[in-house]
């Protein structure tokens, strides 16, 4: 049986830039998966479209939610210290978010604290990178395994819509990158 989930495909989907001499990386919304519960609204739960350049995914109605990905840490500079960081944008007709969103980072053997993320303050502010700061790791020396990262609600029983993701993108410390 097909999913009508979204399995997230690497190849292709990822841009490689470099600041101050470290690697930075961004994907697109076609390298991660998105998984979800709930009753379609109008025989659907994300709607995938383009909004400039960048394809998108647009939350039309789910209970709850799951956004996660995978990359190999030979994408990134060994020894750098780096920024997690999901584009999204909450439309001001945004609702169900009463729960916060979970934004997790992980790599193989340490696991980084999760960050909670209140999206309703963010409704109608444009484009902005979350969470705020965005969420820190050190690439080990040896860069041979991967990085897991999500982002997640599932706790909140209420219809979900109005969350917009455009990119997730990794940061080395030196980068002053700003997408508005």
């Amino acid at each position: 049986m097909v999913s009508a989930h979204q399995i997230g495909m690497l190849a292709g989907n990822y841009t490689m830039w470099e600041a101050g001499g470290k690697q930075g990386l961004t994907l697109n919304t076609k390298a991660v998966n998105v998984i979800w519960g709930g009753e379609a609204c109008k025989g659907r739960y994300w709607k995938n479209s383009l909004e400039g350049s960048a394809q998108v995914l647009e939350l039309l109605a789910v209970y709850w939610l799951e956004v996660t990905g995978k990359i190999p840490l030979s994408l990134l500079s060994p020894n750098t210290k780096y920024k997690l960081l999901f584009n999204i944008k909450v439309t001001s007709d945004a609702s169900g978010w009463n729960s916060p969103v979970i934004l997790k980072v992980s790599l193989p053997g340490n696991r980084i604290h999760p960050v909670y993320v209140n999206l309703y303050e963010y409704a109608g502010h444009g484009w902005v990178d979350v969470p705020e700061g965005g969420l820190e790791f050190t690439v080990p020396p040896d860069d041979s395994g991967k990085l897991s990262f999500s982002m997640y609600e599932n706790e909140c029983d209420e219809w979900k819509k109005g969350l917009i993701i455009r990119e997730v993108k990794f940061q080395p410390e030196t980068a002053v990158r700003r997408i508005i």
